[in-house]
């Protein structure tokens, strides 16, 4: 019996498979009951449409690299139409158990069982994660392949074969695809690999093969630029990030989820886990110097600080361009990082492990707050009871996406300024007609980010999924929603319909 059980501790696979079976079942009882918000709302429409219509809206509208729009598609495919939202966040989950698959197969290869079983642990545990992973949004597919990314740079710099070449130039070809940010991080880490193959005077072995992987992944991103080239300028106009993002993006290392609007209403834990992780990855940076680590690391947590760093510069000498959300695509080297320092420092384990899951714990019933979260579906039910389908909805800020996904009976018709943005411009387009609705004694007006309102007659549905962000139904006067008709529909006709 003694000698079963010693197996069962100390047997890698033992270990690293029970971990990664209950991450799956948590994961996915958590992804359960779960809404979407208005972005994510956005990714599942554009997984819905036909591949031309979604190619159309990307090189018109949005703007974003479309690999993981192209995922999500596939996966929303393999399940009937009845459980998409579900669907949609298990999309991501998977993502996080194929990097923990990853972790338990190919960095236990390179880097032994410790920093293997360690970076599978702050997979499941550090709350970041449960962001990451329950977000219907291209982040969690493109934290996946930088993690890759990062492990096959590393190959490269150590008598790499052939396939670690193709494999680490399809990955930096495909993360790119999935968000511009990710071209930041690869620009660094392109630059250290080659700053090691001449230190290390294996430029002449082995530069040719990497100039030629450089060249070709450049070469094959190279057409896409076109997009936000040639359309950036007026998607930038309505561009949501600011001053004030970029100010508190360092938030990003002590609150795991949302920084910027401080997403968990358990703050205190997670932000204390976090604070941990990162205490932790900067004492890599003065523990590692003579360690075999210290370059996986540097590929890691030195390409997210000289990210970081350049982000924050062009934010103040271009324009705003980094928020706490978008650095969470950096979120897996990070853990990378942290679990080639954990594995060597055998006084910390334990500390961490417990404020790891207190993080999690705590954020347990955060993300159970969102899972019995009943808010969207009471505002749904109030509007089907006592608004017929034959009234348009007046949607403030970007209700109207809400709308189509939750209420596709009704017509929703946004409410638009100089400065106000636009989703969907050719379900807007449909609308336009309907600008000269002429109220009789009521109007219905849906909001979901609590935009300054005139009229007292509201009901707020409070959502907990994004704190902060309540639905609100309110009664609008006729006068005020024809002037409020008349001005968008003199930017629809200027910026949707307009040749």
């Amino acid at each position: 019996m003694r000698k079963t059980i010693n197996f069962l501790i100390n047997n890698f696979k033992v270990k690293a498979g029970t971990l990664i079976a209950l991450t799956a079942v948590a994961y996915g009882l958590l992804i359960n009951n779960l809404n979407l918000w208005t972005d994510e709302i956005y990714s599942v429409l554009m997984a819905k449409e036909s591949l031309s219509d979604m190619w159309i809206l990307l090189v018109s509208e949005d703007s974003k690299p479309p690999l993981y729009y192209l995922y999500l598609k596939g996966i929303l495919t393999l399940f009937p139409a009845q459980y998409e939202i579900w669907a949609a966040h298990f999309a991501s989950a998977v993502l996080l158990i194929a990097a923990q698959i990853f972790a338990a197969t190919i960095i236990r290869r390179d880097f032994g069982d410790n920093v293997s079983l360690w970076c599978i642990v702050l997979l499941a545990l550090i709350p970041q994660s449960l962001w990451l992973a329950l977000e219907v949004r291209t982040y969690m597919l493109s934290s996946l392949l930088l993690l890759i990314a990062a492990v096959y740079g590393w190959h490269l710099i150590n008598q790499p074969k052939n396939l670690d070449f193709i494999i680490f130039g399809v990955v930096s070809l495909c993360a790119l695809y999935t968000h511009y940010y990710c071209a930041i991080w690869l620009m660094f880490c392109y630059m250290g690999i080659l700053y090691y193959l001449i230190k290390d005077k294996t430029f002449s072995k082995y530069g040719i093969k990497f100039l030629i992987t450089a060249v070709m992944v450049a070469l094959l991103f190279l057409p896409w630029l076109y997009v936000p080239f040639a359309n950036g300028s007026d998607i930038s106009s309505s561009w949501y990030v600011n001053e004030s993002f970029v100010l508190y993006s360092w938030q990003f290392f002590i609150n795991p989820l949302q920084p910027e609007i401080f997403q968990s209403v358990f703050l205190i834990a997670t932000t204390f886990s976090a604070c941990v992780f990162s205490f932790i990855l900067l004492l890599g940076v003065f523990d590692l110097s003579a360690k075999k680590s210290k370059r996986i690391f540097v590929l890691t947590f030195g390409c997210f600080i000289t990210s970081y760093l350049l982000l924050i510069l062009l934010s103040y000498t271009f324009r705003p361009m980094v928020t706490a959300r978008y650095l969470k695509i950096f979120t897996l080297v990070l853990y990378l990082a942290g679990a080639v320092v954990l594995a060597q420092h055998k006084n910390i384990r334990k500390a961490f492990a417990l404020t790891a899951i207190i993080g999690f714990i705590f954020t347990w019933a955060d993300i159970r707050a969102i899972s019995f979260d009943k808010g969207y579906q009471n505002v749904i039910n109030d509007i089907r009871r006592f608004i017929s389908p034959s009234q348009p909805l007046i949607a403030l800020d970007n209700s109207n996406i809400f709308c189509e996904y939750y209420l596709p009976e009704y017509k929703c018709l946004p409410i638009i300024g100089e400065t106000g943005e636009i989703l969907r411009k050719p379900s807007i387009a449909k609308l336009a007609s309907d600008y000269q609705y002429q109220f009789d004694n009521v109007a219905y007006t849906i909001s979901i980010y609590n935009q300054p309102i005139s009229e007292a007659d509201c009901q707020t549905y409070q959502s907990f999924y994004r704190y902060g962000q309540n639905v609100s139904l309110c009664r609008f006067s006729p006068e005020n929603a024809h002037n409020l008709l008349k001005d968008s529909l003199y930017w629809i006709q200027k910026r949707v319909v307009a040749p």
